[in-house]
């Protein structure tokens, strides 16, 4: 699970993108680190975004029993815009 990677729910198909990874209170090497979420919502064909305070966060094994890869970061390249990524859900 690498920052920028894109997730798509296993039932509802809505999108999560990695955005960081987190400590408690910061303790780098002490305790379990928590991966921090985007949701990504699609209001309309032109209005794509997500809002901070709806952020997620959650060990990989939480986040991946209710998401699966949807774009690794390395292929993020490939995809002109969010339209591209929403495509694939299709």
């Amino acid at each position: 699970m690498k920052l920028g990677d894109i997730y798509r729910h296993k039932e509802n198909n809505s999108i999560i993108q990695i955005d960081s990874f987190a400590t408690p209170m910061g303790k780098i090497g002490e305790g379990n680190s928590i991966i921090v979420f985007r949701q990504i919502e699609k209001h309309n064909e032109f209005e794509i975004g997500s809002c901070p305070s709806f952020n997620g966060y959650g060990s990989q094994e939480e986040i991946e029993k209710e998401y699966e890869l949807l774009v690794p970061q390395e292929k993020l390249s490939e995809y002109q815009d969010w339209n591209d990524i929403f495509e694939l859900l299709k």
